[in-house]
């Protein structure tokens, strides 16, 4: 019972989540490409981006463990709960998503680079050859490719705040019979379940041409499903019984206080008219 009571909390956070999160394997590189990527003399390819991420996690770990956690909970009075990490690497993902969006209207705005050539990691890209074919593809607009870094970045620091506390969540919420297997149903849905989703919303919304389309909806749809699951991950947590059915040492890291002041006070009054 314990097994599946977790099953929910689990699909609803690793769907809105990691829909905001895919967009950095596949829209974030498609974006750089298409703006000025030169640097040094040397065009570079928009996966180097990625670099940002990492470097966000690397860099900000520490930062939270050691200064940012300790804060919220000396002004709050208590530690930083599992379930309000998750809350806010998800907000933090679809803000991400938000200023990748004012950066795709603020691309297709910029005038082309005619003078440095077509961008080589953009669709239609073919290399000419002395004395025969002409180099084609698609021009690179006059705004820095490393201003991607921004969104990149704020992906890597929601990867902070929500990744760990759902192999925390996944370990903690079952029986140490079950512990595996709901790891594996959290990876499950953390990898091969969100990707078929994302897959579904690139299929409707991701243009093949971004200069002629909108890959800004993109964005504004995993934005949606990213608030969207907060709201169900609220109404799992706070509503249907507080997730009474979930293990008591994770409902304490996962619920408020005031929910759990609540089902504390509902157990004394239950014993009292017993």
């Amino acid at each position: 019972r314990k097994f599946l009571a977790a099953i929910p909390l689990l699909v609803v956070v690793n769907i809105s989540f990691n829909l905001s999160y895919n967009a950095m394997n596949n829209a974030f590189p498609s974006a750089a490409c298409q703006m000025n990527l030169m640097f040094g003399g040397t065009q570079l390819n928009g996966a180097f981006f990625n670099l940002a991420d990492a470097i966000a996690i690397v860099v900000f770990t520490p930062i939270f463990e050691s200064c940012v956690y300790p804060l919220i909970a000396r002004l709050k009075g208590s530690p930083v709960r599992l379930g309000q990490k998750i809350v806010a690497g998800i907000v933090v993902a679809a803000l991400g998503n938000l200023v990748a969006a004012y950066m795709e209207v603020s691309r297709r705005a910029a005038p082309f680079l005619c003078d440095e050539g077509f961008s080589k990691c953009a669709p239609g890209y073919i290399q000419g050859k002395q004395g025969g074919l002409v180099s084609q593809g698609t021009r690179m607009k006059d705004i820095s490719a490393f201003w991607i870094f921004v969104p990149f970045a704020m992906i890597g620091i929601s990867e902070i705040l929500v990744n760990p506390c759902m192999y925390c969540f996944a370990y903690e919420a079952a029986p140490p019979q079950v512990r595996s297997l709901l790891q594996a149903v959290n990876l499950f849905f953390m990898g091969s379940v969100s990707n078929a989703f994302t897959s579904v919303v690139s299929k409707v919304t991701f243009p093949d041409d971004l200069d002629a389309g909108h890959l800004e909806y993109y964005y504004f749809v995993n934005v949606v499903l990213a608030f969207l699951g907060i709201m169900c991950y609220f109404a799992i947590t706070r509503c249907c019984g507080n997730g009474k059915s979930i293990r008591k040492d994770v409902r304490e890291e996962e619920l408020d206080d005031e929910a759990l002041d609540d089902e504390a006070k509902n157990e004394s009054e239950d014993a009292k008219d017993e």
